[in-house]
């Protein structure tokens, strides 16, 4: 869309302000350069007071009354992600109260506030579950700890501070404590390690109650969420009698943060070695084994796909023929940034570097897509983005595959449309729209509709 620059997802769904930009960049130099202090502090103050983001002078009353784009904190990428996390309350990873209150503590566009934030409220509720767990209360426990570690996970959605040590402790704690609230729970559920290049990727094998062999879903996510936060899959699988092989592929989640794997373009291989564990799992079916990806998943699961043969079904949410394409769509709306890609390394990283200054969404994001892309700049993530192309192997995808999108899908928008097009193998596709209120990227804010149909479709085709 018009406002995004990089990125966005609800499970992703981060993207620099491109209005934000060009005020900051340009307005706000121009008008201080002529003198304009006085007009420049009433353009901020509207801003400020408007409820919905796009909703002041520069939006010209756009965004005025869209639910998605409501001001929790009063940055755009930020207020985006909290309605991620709102939105999981139905699921009981978060509560609604909890989400609004560490929003009211963050500093706008302030990624350390960000993250110590949500830790702090990590460590409040994880002393509730101690307490209650201390007294014997399991089933209190195990809500705290589903919560705690929710938020652990919610403070690194957001923080790309490679050094800082407490990045590995909340990736261990998120992961800890949602074990043990599944545990306490009676999920039969294990953290597992998948063989990968010499080391492993984190993985999780969830079991449906009462059934032995059964349909597996192979579930991944994209750049920014985990699968842990993607409960509304794993809980509406294991109530229809599915089981769930959620991994983290390399450059998400615990492979990146405590094995150090990097993404990856031909991700077929990453994918190869999970199917390879599920074929060894004889509760797994291996003839019924669905792949889903979510938000950066939805390319990646794809050209898995479109290499591999052992699915049955393949479900990509939102459908990405082209990461790249989407990608440079988002740099292209920012006047002249790719012909300064072009004029080399040190006029673009130093602009780059300038923007940060501003911008501080700028540097957050070239921080974070570099660690995740195991490259060192800016100008080597926009080049190594370019290999994120699978337009010559969407055609060789067979198995049956299901297209979720959103009319408001802001991350990789007409992508699905043109998956869709491209796919010659049996296809569908599932459109949710402004009525819905669920027609956002991955459906994030309101996921019980998108559960819903999801299954019923896999139902449909697998089960029966």
């Amino acid at each position: 869309m018009f406002e995004s620059f990089v990125l966005s997802s609800a499970g992703d769904a981060w993207m620099i302000d491109r209005r934000r930009f060009l005020t900051h960049t340009a307005v706000a130099g121009s008008a201080a350069a002529l003198g304009y202090a006085s007009g420049r502090r009433g353009l901020d103050k509207e801003v400020e007071s408007a409820r919905f983001h796009g909703d002041d002078a520069l939006g010209q009353g756009q965004a005025a009354g869209v639910w998605h784009r409501y001001k929790f904190i009063g940055q755009p990428v930020m207020d985006a992600q909290v309605v991620f996390w709102l939105g999981l309350s139905s699921m009981g990873l978060t509560d609604v109260g909890e989400v609004l209150d560490t929003a009211t503590r963050i500093r706008p566009g302030d990624e350390r506030s960000w993250f110590e934030q949500w830790l702090a409220t990590a460590k409040r509720v994880r002393a509730y579950g101690e307490e209650a767990e201390a007294r014997g209360h399991t089933r209190s426990a195990a809500s705290h700890f589903l919560r705690a570690g929710a938020y652990y996970r919610a403070g690194l959605m957001r923080y790309a501070d490679r050094a800082d040590p407490r990045l590995v402790e909340a990736t261990v704690a998120g992961l800890d404590l949602h074990g043990r609230a599944l545990r306490m729970r009676g999920y039969d559920s294990r953290q597992v390690d998948i063989p990968y290049e010499g080391g492993v990727l984190y993985g999780r094998v969830h079991y449906a109650p009462g059934a032995a062999r059964a349909p597996a879903i192979v579930l991944q996510q994209g750049l920014h969420a985990w699968p842990e936060d993607t409960m509304w899959v794993i809980d509406g699988a294991l109530q229809r009698g599915y089981h769930v092989l959620s991994f983290h592929g390399p450059g998400q989640g615990a492979s990146l943060r405590l094995h150090g794997h990097p993404f990856r373009p031909d991700w077929e291989v990453p994918v190869g070695r999970v199917l390879d564990f599920a074929e060894r799992d004889e509760r797994l079916d291996a003839g019924n084994l669905v792949l889903m990806g979510l938000s950066f998943g939805g390319y990646l699961a794809p050209r898995a796909a479109s290499r591999e043969r052992r699915l049955r079904a393949l479900v990509a949410n939102p459908g990405v023929v082209s990461w790249r394409d989407a990608m440079m769509r988002h740099f292209a709306s920012i006047p002249g940034l790719l012909a300064l890609h072009r004029r080399g390394p040190a006029a673009f990283d130093r602009a780059i570097d300038a923007a940060s200054l501003a911008l501080p969404d700028a540097r957050w994001y070239f921080n974070d897509v570099t660690w995740k892309h195991g490259v060192s700049t800016p100008h080597q993530a926009i080049d190594e983005l370019g290999k994120y192309d699978n337009s010559d192997g969407v055609a060789n995808i067979r198995c049956e595959t299901l297209i979720m999108e959103g009319s408001a899908e802001d991350a990789s928008p007409g992508e699905s449309e043109r998956l869709y097009g491209a796919l010659t193998c049996p296809k569908h596709m599932m459109v949710f729209d402004a009525s819905t209120a669920s027609q956002v990227h991955c459906q994030g804010g309101n996921q019980l509709l998108a559960q819903a149909r999801l299954f019923d479709w896999l139902d449909e085709r697998v089960t029966r």
